[in-house]
């Protein structure tokens, strides 16, 4: 049995030796790398610690053989194909020379930032050529992985793409609920709700959704390692479905599209994309890795800017005009805002009368005249005059019923389900259709260059997976094909404008993935945006997979938490600051004393934003909830230089006392300073010190929040 061992051993080593011997690094960024093997027939793609091993030569199938985290675990623990392409109604595992692929070739290629290994392969019975990309940024254990599909003759139905299948070491999953709802539902403790299962062998977990990627569970998941977290999301934002399955040998993981059909002809076509990766520790690294992979990979490099927003929506509905907006522009700057928002109801046609019913004259793209004599391009200058950005809500992908048929939208142009519009007042434009997207970017951007604004609120209320005939897409593909051309639209306005801050708003979060990332810089999480403590429960779920800065919410003058001669201003403040800050009511009604308790509560907020700028975020506590949650809840924000932000609110009920707030991941040798939002300086500790003690919170007699910073010294 020794000698046995010994040999394991020494073979082990000898694969190490011969690898690190015979491998050649092709490309390389920093941290990142890839290597080929030649001899082993193997490409090894690495950053952040982690590596990606796959089998890629002509004598071999397509195969990843190994992920092994900064640990040095490898998580993949069983032997499936990475992926399945399935042509003209049949199955084949990619690769697989015995289902008919054919190895064509192994490239790199590297944009200065990104690295990227293509895997081509054809497919000669069904004349298609299939790539599976790798790419992978410094700094991040993060992989993206998706597949672009080529006919080489006659056009060819591929179904069903599969994003990544795989069998990795078993644990907990955890995962989030989608929105669940719409403004009036009041079960608000089940949108992005945080859950977690431990599967036995033969149980399969479900995930998905049949419409757009958020609205019944968000497309995210980790797994809990001895030591490692193992991580993935998807970045698409339709129809998508999620099987975990537990086997003998670990969790099969297979996640893709789900049931649909596109016809693939000489233009490629590119499946969605899945992020994978493996971070060392627990959730919380998982979070500051994929936050990493975020702003280094997704967004290029782009910092996330979180500004104060006004937004005129539940202060004002439809019921806006020259003269108001100039009038809360002054209130809303005088508080401290930075960003003035006017919501929709500033077109022609928009029913004043009923102030939230904007469907009324939603797609006439024409500013209102009488409401708006001096037009848009007056109330942006007037913003800029004081000090203020200025941004405009929009839907390009739907338009009340009255317009069509004018203005040059053809009925032909609307999506159908069954030659259904999906609803009574308006219909979808479907923008796989190159005369629908073509009305859309044609009214869209002739918006955009006459008022040249600072920020664009992409607003979406209506999902038809449309299956009507002569839009270019088939019966089974609708939903695909939409989300398609919604991509190529907001990547030719981000390079049309590339100083336009567009927001992601669906209904509230119904479009919340890595997708909408890409081309967005802010994401309203939620029409229900009050209670707070239904704020805290949305950003603690979702800021485990979004950076803090994304997620956006509002202060709002709601029924038991009054803005004016407020019970708790800074609970209510407090509640949002943890991501965007948001501000929604009338300015004009506020006291003195209110305004200058507002103007203090903004003013906090700067003074921290530079770490909720650049950070990602840890749940130090259950989630929030409306009812029945913990008496205390405590989330950490952690910034990339080391500032922490520690929020935590008394909810009152049993325990309720005092808490103790214990950070994690500070630097142990570090020594900190320590303030309170209220209390000032509070004194010194170490990293080591504030990790094993904690800091005792007791209840306040003014605030049920309260802000801790902790800032490193020199």
């Amino acid at each position: 049995m020794l000698r046995r061992v010994f040999m394991l051993f020494l073979s082990a080593l000898l694969a190490s030796a011969r690898f690190a011997f015979s491998a050649t690094i092709v490309q390389s960024q920093g941290d990142a790398s890839i290597a080929h093997d030649q001899q082993a027939g193997t490409w090894t793609v690495s950053a952040g610690g982690a590596t990606l091993t796959a089998a890629l030569d002509p004598s071999s199938d397509w195969q990843i053989v190994s992920m092994v985290s900064p640990t040095g675990r490898n998580w993949i623990s069983g032997t499936v194909p990475d992926t399945w392409v399935t042509v003209n109604g049949t199955a084949y595992a990619f690769g697989s020379r015995s289902a008919g692929f054919a190895y064509t070739l192994a490239s790199t290629t590297t944009d200065g930032r990104h690295l990227e290994l293509d895997a081509e392969y054809t497919l000669p019975k069904a004349n298609l050529l299939v790539t599976r990309h790798i790419a992978v940024v410094s700094g991040s254990p993060t992989f993206e992985m998706w597949s672009t599909f080529k006919s080489l003759g006659a056009a060819v139905s591929v179904s069903d793409i599969s994003a990544v299948q795989t069998i990795i070491a078993p644990g907990t999953i955890h995962w989030l609920t989608g929105h669940m709802g719409d403004p009036g539902d009041t079960t608000f403790d089940s949108a992005f709700a945080q859950r977690q299962q431990t599967l036995n062998v033969g149980d399969t977990l479900t995930l998905g959704g049949p419409n757009r990627s958020s609205e019944q569970s968000v497309p995210w998941f980790t797994i809990d390692g001895t030591g490692d977290e193992f991580y993935a999301g998807l970045m698409w934002s339709g129809a998508w479905t999620l099987t975990a399955a537990r086997r003998i040998n670990g969790i099969e993981i297979a996640w893709g599209l789900g049931a649909m059909s596109t016809t693939v002809g000489a233009a490629s076509v590119e499946g969605p994309h899945v992020l994978v990766g493996m971070a060392k520790g627990s959730g919380p690294d998982a979070s500051a890795a994929i936050k990493s992979f975020i702003v280094n990979s997704i967004r290029q490099g782009q910092p996330f800017v979180p500004l104060v927003t006004y937004n005129t929506w539940f202060a004002y509905g439809t019921n806006i005009d020259e003269t108001s907006m100039r009038a809360e522009m002054d209130h809303a700057a005088a508080l401290g805002s930075e960003l003035f928002v006017i919501d929709a109801g500033w077109y022609t046609g928009a029913d004043t009368a009923i102030p939230s019913d904007f469907d009324q004259g939603l797609g006439t793209w024409q500013v209102d005249p009488a409401r708006f004599p001096s037009g848009m391009t007056a109330l942006k200058d007037y913003a800029h005059g004081l000090g203020m950005k200025f941004g405009i809500w929009v839907e390009p992908e739907r338009v009340n019923r009255s317009v069509i048929g004018s203005d040059g939208l053809e009925e032909s142009a609307i999506a159908t389900a069954g030659g259904d519009y999906q609803s009574s007042d308006s219909g979808q434009i479907c923008l796989a259709g190159a005369a629908g997207q073509k009305w859309v970017v044609d009214h869209l951007t002739a918006l955009l260059d006459a008022v040249q604004p600072d920020y664009l609120k992409w607003d979406n209320n209506l999902w038809v997976n449309c299956d009507r005939a002569g839009h270019g897409h088939g019966p089974a593909d609708g939903n695909f094909a939409h989300v398609t051309a919604l991509y190529q639209i907001l990547a030719a306005l981000r390079q049309r404008y590339p100083n336009l801050v567009i927001e992601n708003c669906s209904q509230g979060g119904n479009r919340l993935d890595f997708g909408m990332l890409r081309y967005t810089d802010t994401a309203w999480m939620d029409d229900r945006t009050a209670p707070s403590v239904h704020v805290r429960h949305n950003i603690e779920g979702l800021s485990g997979m979004f950076p803090p800065a994304y997620l956006l919410s509002f202060v709002t003058d709601h029924e038991g938490e009054s803005i004016e001669d407020a019970q708790d201003l800074s609970l209510y403040f407090r509640s949002r600051m943890t991501g965007l800050l948001g501000l929604c009511f009338l300015g004009g009604e506020l006291s003195d004393d209110d305004a200058a308790a507002i103007q203090r509560e903004i003013a906090t907020y700067k003074s921290a934003r530079s770490t909720v700028s650049d950070g990602s975020a840890t749940l130090l506590s259950p989630q929030a909830e409306f009812s029945d949650g913990p008496a205390w809840d405590v989330l950490q924000e952690t910034s990339v230089d080391g500032g922490v932000l520690l929020y935590a609110f008394e909810n009152g009920g049993a325990g309720s006392d005092s808490t103790n707030v214990t950070p994690k991941d500070l630097q142990p040798g570090v020594t900190y300073a320590v303030r309170s939002a209220d209390a000032g300086a509070l004194g010194e500790a170490t990293g080591a010190d504030l990790m094993a003690n904690g800091i005792a919170v007791t209840p306040s007699p003014t605030s049920a929040s309260h802000l801790l910073m902790l800032v490193p010294q020199p």
